[in-house]
Parts: C-alpha cells; structure tokens; sequence
C-alpha cells in the first residue's frame, strides 16, 4: 500500500524538540465542522442512525490542544456553531463565509446568510474569491458582496476575510485560460477595490494573502494598507512556496511583526485519523519557529519534483525570532479578536 498523504517520508510526528516557541497558539484558520454521511464521499459510514457526529472536532480539539493551540477561528455551516459551542465554549470562535451557491441566486440568500451569523454573534465574516468561483459571480467586490460588509459592519463585524487568488502554479496549470479566469495580478486590483472601500474594517488576506511566492507584492500591500493582515493557513502551499524563499518571507514577516497571524486551514473530514491533523500542526510550527531542514513529510500533488529529485517539496523552518513569534502565533490574534468583539443584530 502507498505511505498516507500525511506522512510520505515516515517520519516521526513524535519529534519536536526542535520547536522552541513556548507560549500559546491562536488559530486563525481553520474548519472545525461537524461531519455527515457522504463528508467525504470515500468515507466510512456514520453510525447507523446518526446523521451528523462531532468526533472529527474531538480529535482535531485534542490535537490542537496537544501543539498548544488555545483557540480556534473556525468556518463553518450555521447549524454546526450551538453544537460546537456547546461542546468547546470559549475553544471557538466562529468565521461567517458569505457566498452563492449559483450565480443566478438571489442577493437576498447572501443576506439572509449574513444575518444568520451575526444572529451567532461571529467575529469574522469571509468572502471567498478564488479565481474558480468567477463562474458563480464570486467576486471579491461584486455589489452584493459590497452590500454585505457594509451591513455586516453596520451590525459590529469589525474583522473580515478574503481568499484571493491561488498559487502561482495554478496558474500555469489549473488557470491557463486568462479570458474565463484572469492574471494572478488582476484578482488584487478587486481585494484593493474593498481595502479602499472599507478602511475602517480589519482585513485578513488568507493563505500569505494568497502570494507567499512574491514577497515584494506582499510588502507593497501592507505598506499601502495598514488595517491589512495576513495569515499563514495553507499548509502544504505555505511549505512549498515559503521554504523557498524563507530569507524573503523572514525578513518581511520581521518587519511587520504585527501584521501576520497563524492558521492551519484544516479541515475536519469524516474519517480522517489524528496523524492527519497532526501532520497540519506540526509542518506549521515547524515552518515558523525553526530551522528544521528536510522533505516535507505530506503529499503535494502541486509539487512538480526535479528529475532524480526528491517526491516532496523541501520544508525548510524559516526561524522566526522569539519575540516575534509571541506576536505571529497569539499576540496578533488576541488583539484583533479582542477589538473584534461585538453584538451583532441582524439588518433587516
């Protein structure tokens, strides 16, 4: 049988003396769910009789407490948050993710959507925007994406998200068409359309803002935006791309040491085994806070490998300085969700 996808090399998750940071953890980014039947369809099935269970968010809670993670910000389905509440008190805070599931749906399922989670009382809400989704009117700054932040800030919402753009490789491969999706660059002149509408409201850009490959892109921005954030979620993205270019992304992370913040963008699936969720945890903290040098132990379909190289990308720790890491992995995060607080009422 093949090595699982979370561990290709066989390596010992059980090593981490090389991880130096002490202190508590924030997790931004992540998916905490309760999982259902077909959640993934390759599955096994549910107990019979049981149509939702909360024991995927059981092993990743434990996992994440087991790597000192003191909180998690998760995205989720509406249904799932009192449950989850319920479960983990003060473990979770909650992300709203405003979409259309097609693009001739009506505005008002967005809205209807939004004033649901600001019944819920979330902190964040998400605009997802990935050049994919253009084909269902996902852009970051159409209208009644427009109409939604301005309600959802009317309403307290003080932070918001926004996955923009994908990895350069996509683009090469999954994006070659520029006529139906775009240039990697054209999706920032609509994330800038909404930093500049909005300069009053936390903006986090997910995934290294969607371009760890071009840490000069990223400095323009925070520089341009100074309510701009940035997180680290994407594991096997982030350790590809910011491997290669650790002195780059050290560097930029040192001068803005208040600007970025740690996430793992797992994902509870029905199914999964604990070493997934380990395998996320561990490549992350290993990536920030040390030097650690080695393949990455995770499979990486987007990873073309060298001829006679090796199957996985390099992960290489970028090492960031202690009082930074304070900042990157809690401080940050504490801060913004602090300030984050409010009593949402929908608007009707």
């Amino acid at each position: 049988m093949p090595p699982p996808e979370y561990n290709v090399t066989g390596h010992d998750y059980a090593q981490r003396g090389h991880l130096k940071y002490q202190g508590p953890l924030i997790d931004i980014h992540a998916h905490v769910m309760l999982t259902r039947p077909g959640d993934p369809p390759s599955g096994p099935p549910l107990p019979k009789g049981t149509d939702s269970s909360l024991e995927q968010a059981e092993i990743m809670l434990d996992v994440a407490g087991e790597f000192g993670i003191e909180k998690i910000v998760s995205m989720c389905y509406p249904d799932d948050i009192p449950p989850l509440r319920e479960r983990f008190g003060n473990r979770l805070d909650f992300n709203g993710y405003i979409t259309k599931r097609k693009i001739d749906d009506p505005d008002d399922t967005a809205y209807q959507a939004l004033d649901r989670y600001l019944e819920l009382s979330v902190k964040i809400i998400k605009f997802w925007s990935a050049p994919r989704g253009q084909e269902r009117g996902l852009y970051v700054d159409a209208p009644w994406r427009i109409e939604c932040a301005k309600r959802a800030r009317a309403a307290g919402v003080k932070i918001m998200m926004v996955h923009i753009a994908d990895p350069d490789v996509w683009f090469r491969t999954v994006y070659t068409d520029s006529a139906k999706f775009g240039t990697k660059p054209e999706q920032y002149a609509r994330f800038e359309t909404m930093l500049n509408l909005f300069p009053d409201v936390k903006w986090i850009g997910a995934h290294m803002s969607g371009d760890p490959e071009h840490p000069d892109h990223l400095e323009a921005l925070l520089e341009r935006y100074p309510q701009l954030y940035i997180d680290t979620s994407a594991t096997k993205w982030q350790v590809r791309e910011v491997s290669a270019r650790r002195d780059a992304i050290r560097a930029l992370i040192c001068k803005y040491p208040d600007r970025f913040l740690f996430g793992s963008d797992l994902v509870t699936h029905h199914g999964y085994v604990r070493e997934h969720y380990v395998s996320r945890y561990w490549c992350q903290r290993t990536l920030w806070e040390s030097e650690w040098k080695g393949p990455s132990p995770i499979a990486d379909a987007d990873y073309t490998p060298p001829e006679g190289g090796q199957p996985t990308p390099m992960l290489h720790g970028v090492g960031l300085p202690a009082d930074v890491l304070g900042k990157v992995c809690y401080a940050n995060a504490r801060q913004l969700l602090e300030e984050g607080k409010h009593e949402s009422q929908p608007k009707r």
